[in-house]
């Protein structure tokens, strides 16, 4: 062993050659316990090191711990192999191969630290090999390990890493509760480094469900935490990354000087040639899509003085896709369609499909302004298609997330009013107790209650006669609605379906969206007006074609829970609570600035019971509704009143609102 030893390390040249040398010349010396504490110091001076033949090295030491039952530095030295061939050399199935070999070694290790960390990287193992379940698994015995070690780092990792397989699996509700667990842990050992990699990875799997405010907020603090800490390493994924965001949602003067902060950093950084053509080849095309092409002359002459770079297999997506928006913005179509198609050729074979979604809507792009009106149709085709697949696949992802959250929020809801129940009998004691008071200060009261009664009922009198005219004023509205609905439908929209049909005789594809979106948009007008959908489908579905309309035409992903209410109220009552759901689904759209709704429609033989529930910013409730502009809160009472229901708004700033509305049936 010790011949293999000398053998490995008499070639090295480094710095740390005079230590290597110093610590082979004690290891030749010492004996059994001193040997293996000087073995595995040489393994820690030289870890992770590929020229220094690590692996070789800390396998004796693994080998040498166990002839002499030293178990946890066994297991330690196991769980630093492991990462070894995880992460540096990039050989997971080794590292698999070892963890399962040393689980199957009938010893007992003590040390929770080292099992925490053995068990860890092998987690890492199953996940790189593609097993997420078995990585679940395997990070649920190092979550155990670590806890009883009270090792908050360790289980820092466990959730990042968790996160991180929930992630692949698109289980991001459980993705992200694990990054936040995290960070949690990564906070209290003050490890900036990662609490860096946490929000990224929040960030990240915010944009890839398209909460692009939420990944803004994640990285805008990441920023800030990476500038106090001189990371700027960090700094140029960042703001690389946001500018991408900013792209995805159109602003281009944010992507621009997001792009430029990442390429000033990066120029601050030793070996940073990996990631400097691509940033140059992003700024290319951020300015050719601004129409500043003057602005991109230098990083495109960067390009033209260093072609070789840019041409090889690791930049030349980048490399075309600047090319064929410079090409487009000055004007020259044949040579950017050239290079369009060579992108897309590339990028097609196994890149993200966001990319090929973007050359497809490229190349239409090219061909329409060509002239060529059949290839520009057919890569808008191939857009949409894929764009839908993509939204589609997206959405569900969303969804799930919203209903999990929900389903939790169900559950501590429950649990909420369990407890509540426990301190409603406590309280029922003390009401006993109070009982003899309260009469007496009651009798005290009903003389001066007395005196008020008069002034209450003249009251009453007033607010009686002001809800009968608003009440009346709203039916009156609602048979003009009628009236022009059907005035709308029968007239102009029967000549807008005529016309329609002519223009489809002809090829212009302009002239028929703009008459089918017309058409389209008198329809909605028309039905917003007055909904035909109450006599033809009944209340129940039309309420859920009304809220799938809104899901399906906002950012907005509603969940609903609906039984059937059809022929229980009155047509008048029903078109009434159809106007209360509209009106609160409008308020919501247009003032909430919410991510998700929660519908519950629940029926029993006495109530109609409806909740209608967001997560966004709510408001000063008592405030809105004494504004004179409030007409739409007011509306909604007046509504509730007529068809004899109780109608609840709850709200707080920034903690959403729930709106129930409790219908005598």
């Amino acid at each position: 062993m010790l011949l293999l030893f000398a053998t490995l390390l008499t070639a090295q040249e480094s710095e740390i050659s005079a230590k290597i040398s110093v610590l082979k010349t004690k290891i030749e010396l010492a004996k059994k316990g001193e040997r293996l504490k000087l073995m595995d110091s040489l393994s820690n001076l030289v870890k992770n090191q590929l020229t220094l033949h690590y692996d070789s090295l800390v396998s004796y030491t693994i080998a040498y711990a166990l002839v002499l039952d030293s178990l946890n530095m066994a297991a330690n030295n196991t769980a630093d192999l492991i990462y070894y061939y995880n992460s540096i050399v990039r050989k997971p199935k080794e590292g698999l191969r070892l963890f399962k070999d040393f689980l199957g070694k009938t010893i007992n290790v003590k040390s929770n630290h080292a099992l925490a960390r053995l068990y860890l990287n092998g987690a890492d193992s199953y996940f790189f090999n593609e097993k997420p379940e078995e990585a679940l698994r395997t990070y649920e015995i190092s979550r155990t390990f670590a806890l009883k070690a009270k090792d908050e780092r360790i289980l820092g990792f466990v959730n990042l890493y968790t996160g991180q397989v929930y992630e692949s699996i698109d289980n991001s509700y459980e993705a992200v509760q694990n990054y936040k667990n995290a960070y949690t842990f990564f906070k209290k050992v003050k490890d900036t480094f990662n609490i860096l990699s946490v929000k990224n990875s929040l960030a990240n799997l915010y944009t890839k469900n398209a909460f692009y405010k939420e990944a803004k907020l994640e990285r805008d603090e990441a920023i800030v935490l990476a500038k106090k800490s001189n990371r700027n390493r960090n700094l140029v994924y960042l703001y690389f990354n946001a500018s991408e965001d900013y792209k995805r949602i159109g602003n281009i003067k944010e992507g621009t000087r997001n792009l430029l902060e990442a390429i000033e950093i990066n120029k601050t950084i030793e070996q940073d040639a990996y990631l400097h053509p691509i940033l140059v080849c992003k700024i290319i095309i951020a300015y050719a899509e601004g129409k500043r092409i003057d602005k991109a002359v230098k990083y495109i002459k960067e390009i033209e003085n260093n072609i070789e770079l840019y041409n090889n297999k690791a930049n030349k997506a980048y490399y075309l896709e600047a090319l064929k928006n410079v090409t487009f913005a000055k004007r020259d179509y044949q040579k950017s369609l050239k290079f369009a198609r060579e992108h897309l050729d590339l990028i097609g074979k196994g890149r993200e499909q966001e990319e090929i979604l973007n050359a497809e809507k490229f190349l239409s792009k090219v061909y329409k302004a060509l002239g060529d009106k059949t290839n520009a149709y057919y890569h808008l085709n191939n857009y949409y298609s894929l764009k839908d697949s993509i939204y589609d696949i997206q959405k569900v992802k969303i969804l799930t997330y919203y209903q999990t959250l929900y389903e939790t929020g169900k559950r501590d809801l429950k649990i909420k009013e369990q407890k509540e129940n426990i301190s409603l009998l406590d309280a029922r004691n003390k009401v006993k107790n109070q009982w003899l008071i309260f009469t007496s200060t009651g009798l005290i009261s009903f003389f001066a209650f007395i005196l008020l009664i008069r002034s209450i009922n003249s009251a009453k009198k007033r607010q009686k006669s002001e809800e009968i005219y608003a009440q009346n004023l709203i039916m009156t509205q609602e048979k003009e609605r009628v009236r022009l609905a059907r005035e709308l439908h029968d007239g102009v929209g029967q000549k807008l379906m005529l016309l329609t049909k002519r223009t489809k005789m002809y090829t212009d594809l302009d002239l028929i969206s703009l008459s089918e979106s017309t058409l389209d948009e008198l329809r909605t007008i028309s039905q917003a007006i007055h909904p035909p959908a109450i006599e033809a489908l009944g209340l129940t579905a039309a309420l859920e074609a009304m809220i799938n309309g809104v899901d399906k035409h906002t950012a907005i992903f509603f969940t609903n829970d609906i039984e059937n209410i059809d022929n229980v109220l009155s047509e008048e009552s029903e078109l009434h609570l159809y106007r209360i759901i509209q009106e609160v689904l409008n308020n919501i759209v247009k003032h909430a600035n919410a991510n998700a709704t929660y519908i519950t429609i629940k029926k029993n033989n006495k109530l109609i019971n409806i909740t209608i529930e967001d997560n966004g910013k709510g408001f000063d409730f008592v405030k809105e509704l004494n504004k004179n502009v409030s007409l739409g809160m007011k509306t909604l009472n007046e509504r509730a009143k007529i068809i004899k229901s109780n109608l609840e708004i709850t709200t707080k700033l920034n903690k959403g609102t729930v709106v129930k509305l409790i219908i005598p049936v």
